[in-house]
């Protein structure tokens, strides 16, 4: 079926791919870690670039006493992203970049992913997040996108 929002449904399809791997997950693939960064390329890289203007400017407290996942900042001569925006900004140019790398769990699996941030060759900012709050990072990125996308259809009331 073809899109008929292309980014919005690229992010939905992404989201629905994932879900796929991860019910299918085996040790010889699909693997879903992997999955999961491709995903935020899709789900998250592309709205960003679309909706940064529309999404909230949350603090990044306000977000995590929400639920937001925040990922534990390890570094980086950059300030601290002080909001929603920021962080996820942080994280799609790092994902979209290349600058991960995966932190094992002791027994072979990947546990968490160390993401960074560079200007110019000088680190600014390295977070390191858990696969599992990853993931629900992505998953309330997701929700957020619709929302915002359902409030920017609705007719604009006039007085």
């Amino acid at each position: 079926m073809m899109p008929h929002v292309p980014v919005l449904d690229m992010m939905r399809r992404t989201m629905i791919n994932l879900a796929f791997v991860e019910r299918h997950a085996a040790k010889d693939g699909p693997f879903e870690v992997t999955q999961l960064i491709n995903s935020f390329l899709g789900a998250l890289a592309h709205p960003w670039e679309t909706l940064k203007a529309d999404l909230p400017t949350t603090s990044l407290a306000d977000a995590a006493a929400a639920g937001w996942p925040v990922p534990e900042q390890q570094g980086g001569r950059g300030p601290p992203p002080e909001s929603l925006g920021d962080l996820l900004r942080l994280l799609r140019n790092g994902i979209a970049h290349g600058n991960l790398s995966f932190l094992p769990d002791g027994r072979g699996q990947i546990q968490a992913v160390r993401i960074e941030n560079y200007d110019r060759g000088r680190l600014t900012w390295r977070g390191v997040i858990s696969v599992q709050d990853m993931r629900a990072l992505l998953h309330r990125f997701v929700v957020l996108v619709e929302e915002v996308d359902h409030e920017a259809r609705q007719p604009k009331r006039t007085a």
